[in-house]
């Protein structure tokens, strides 16, 4: 074992002990495939407690620690770590609503931790420069009911889902968040995601069709998250982990120039003063939610540090993969592999050109939203 993400890999050993001994000893390219089961694995293993507080059942883990955690999975698995982030955002801000909220919300919280639920999410869709807060669903009410329509594509976790949340616009025009069981009649799942890269996350089109669910599933925002406070502290949680997670990607590069012992060292620092500098950035932001922060300010430090990141995993993973030499690159599928991975971390929404403006107002006055 490095000093290389020491203190990641020992979250990981401390919170899932079971999970970081089966990422250790399965290759790469087995955990991206589609039907790896590292998503089942990661369910045995009691991954999907990790952010809940132990007063709730949950494993207690910190931002902090959570962001440590994905990234020693994401240097395992980009596909496991890309696709629990998407269930860590639902549950994380699903448990921050509830602890202000009834009794009852508090026990739904509880129940999907003791059946380790995986928990899927439907809210930003893949359009480019589209918006995350513009819901690609519509519930319409009926009777005790809503009924939704839509669909999610791409949507990780759809093969393995008990639940997904989802943004809908109800038909007084609010949006709102649904509960949707998985097995609800009217959900299918459809083949999207043809890519190899990525392809266990399970990110295919999750399509509903007249999908019945009882009103209490349905979180009015103007009632239950009027001045879009949980909204956005689920992109906080998104925003950290999914970085956290190509931070691991990246940093799986930097253990294989390490362990190739090619003393190329202005190369690896090169490489790895990017890497350290971004996970340090990460890794302030959720000192700050641990603290408490939440609302503009952090959400917009946030944003501004994962540009900046985008731009530098690319330069970390070029000069890791310069280091490391064409024969490395010939003999080994895996550095390929994560060099490509590393690239989706640019696809993730909100796209810049879509907070650009917002982000450049911000710091001129303005009030920030995203568009």
């Amino acid at each position: 074992m490095t000093a290389l993400m020491a203190r990641e890999h020992a979250a990981l050993q401390s919170y899932l002990p079971d999970l970081a001994a089966y990422l250790d000893e399965t290759p790469l390219l087995t955990l991206e495939g589609r039907d790896s089961g590292a998503i089942g694995r990661f369910r045995e293993a009691g991954g999907t407690a990790l952010t809940i507080p132990k007063e709730s059942g949950g494993l207690g883990a910190s931002a902090l620690e959570s962001v440590r955690v994905q990234r020693a999975i994401g240097s395992r698995s980009p596909s496991l770590g890309a696709a629990t982030t998407m269930h860590h955002l639902s549950l994380a801000t699903l448990n921050e609503f509830a602890q202000e909220a009834t009794d009852d919300d508090r026990a739904l919280i509880k129940s999907l931790v003791e059946q380790r639920a995986v928990v899927a999410s439907g809210f930003s869709e893949g359009v480019t420069g589209g918006s995350v807060f513009i819901p690609t669903m519509t519930a319409r009410k009926k009777g005790s009911s809503y009924i939704v329509n839509g669909s999610k594509k791409p949507c990780s976790l759809s093969g393995s889902m008990d639940l997904l949340t989802a943004s809908v616009e109800v038909d007084t025009g609010e949006r709102a968040i649904a509960l949707i069981p998985a097995t609800t009649p009217g959900i299918t799942v459809r083949p999207f995601w043809e890519s190899w890269i990525l392809a266990g996350a399970e990110s295919d089109e999750v399509h509903l069709e007249d999908v019945e669910i009882p009103a209490d599933l349905v979180l009015l925002n103007g009632a239950d998250d009027p001045d879009g406070q949980h909204e956005m502290t689920g992109y906080l949680w998104f925003g950290m982990l999914v970085t956290a997670n190509y931070l691991g990607a990246a940093s799986a590069l930097l253990e294989r120039l390490l362990a190739a012992g090619k003393d190329d060292y202005e190369g690896y620092v090169r490489a790895a003063a990017d890497i350290e500098n971004a996970m340090g950035a990460v890794e302030n932001i959720a000192r700050a939610v641990d603290e408490g922060e939440r609302g503009q300010d952090i959400s917009v430090r946030l944003l501004f540090s994962r540009i900046a990141i985008r731009d530098a995993l690319v330069r970390a993973s070029s000069a890791a993969v310069e280091s490391l030499g064409g024969i490395a690159f010939i003999k080994s599928s895996d550095i390929g592999y994560l060099t490509a991975a590393v690239h989706a971390f640019a696809f993730h929404p909100p796209s810049r050109r879509s907070v650009s403006e917002s982000l450049a107002k911000f710091h001129a006055g303005d009030e920030f939203a995203f568009v």
